[in-house]
């Protein structure tokens, strides 16, 4: 990892600490608030995918799957911004989808690199399933809307976390000579 990758990663900690407090403190606006910060999210993820496909990836075998992975998360991005006007209740479902979907990749990741052998494979399923109860949580607290406002602060301190923990640690290089 870069210096500006991981001066990066501890700015987006801090911003996401910083969004989990607004979140806490204004529990009212608090969908408001998760539609937005999973909006702009899921647009810039969509936009650096397609850079990556514009400046590498279409020089690339197979670089055409950013190219669709990028225009899909840039669309969900979209489509997340104009679900303000919506009930609650369907919110709620999507952010639950979100993180169960996404634990369940992460576990699925985790079981395939334990497969493989590798001894890296622990803190993606920790993770995987850490996501899969944020997510059902929500459902299960959906009537409730400041506890499911409550669970996705949770959820982005436990990122920031894991941002911080993958910024102080070791990776291994592969040197070919």
């Amino acid at each position: 990892m870069t210096v500006f990758q991981k001066v990066t990663n501890i700015l987006m900690a801090i911003i996401l600490v910083a969004l989990s407090v607004i979140l806490i403190a204004l529990p009212n606006y608090g969908y408001l608030i998760i539609l937005i910060v999973l909006s702009v999210t899921f647009v810039f993820n969509g936009i650096k995918t397609l850079w990556y496909y514009i400046t590498m990836g279409r020089h690339m075998v197979g670089g055409w799957r950013s190219l669709f992975r990028g225009i899909l998360v840039f669309d969900i991005g979209l489509f997340t911004m104009s679900l303000s006007s919506i009930p609650s209740i369907y919110i709620v479902l999507y952010l639950a989808g979100i993180y169960i979907f996404t634990g369940g990749i992460s576990i699925v990741n985790a079981l395939n690199a334990k497969k493989m052998e590798s001894p890296h494979y622990k803190p993606k399923l920790i993770t995987g399933i850490i996501n899969v109860l944020i997510g059902i949580s929500c459902i299960v607290l959906m009537k409730w809307g400041d506890y499911v406002v409550y669970v996705y602060a949770f959820g982005m301190v436990y990122n920031a976390i894991l941002r911080v923990i993958n910024v102080f640690h070791k990776e291994e290089m592969v040197y070919i000579q």
